[in-house]
């Protein structure tokens, strides 16, 4: 679900479910130029707990440190960001797209 409303938004994906030895990222894509790592998270209502606060820095330093990996495999030296995408599940789904969520080093 996730995938097809950033398609919607102009995103193009690259690549789903990206695995190395370091971790998994969700979604990686091209938007406008830019390289974009995504992290995808859902809830079942908007007065769950919001799904961005499971986002540690653990987690964070594995996905940068993936990214990394797949940038080093693919030679990409490109401007790239991480974003987050909160999905609220339902009848009637809400997208929270959060941009530049966090930094690399």
């Amino acid at each position: 679900m996730a995938e097809l409303r950033l398609i919607e938004l102009g995103y193009k994906i690259i690549t789903r479910n990206y695995f190395c030895r370091f971790g998994e990222i969700d979604l990686i894509a091209d938007e406008s130029g830019e390289l974009v790592f995504i992290e995808v998270r859902s809830r079942h209502s908007s007065e769950a707990l919001n799904p961005l606060f499971t986002i540690d820095q653990r987690k964070i330093k594995r996905i940068i440190k993936t990214a990394k990996f797949y940038l080093a495999g693919k030679r990409i030296d490109s401007p790239m960001r991480f974003d987050v995408v909160i999905v609220t599940l339902g009848a009637n789904p809400d997208y929270e797209i959060i941009q530049n969520a966090f930094d690399a080093p």
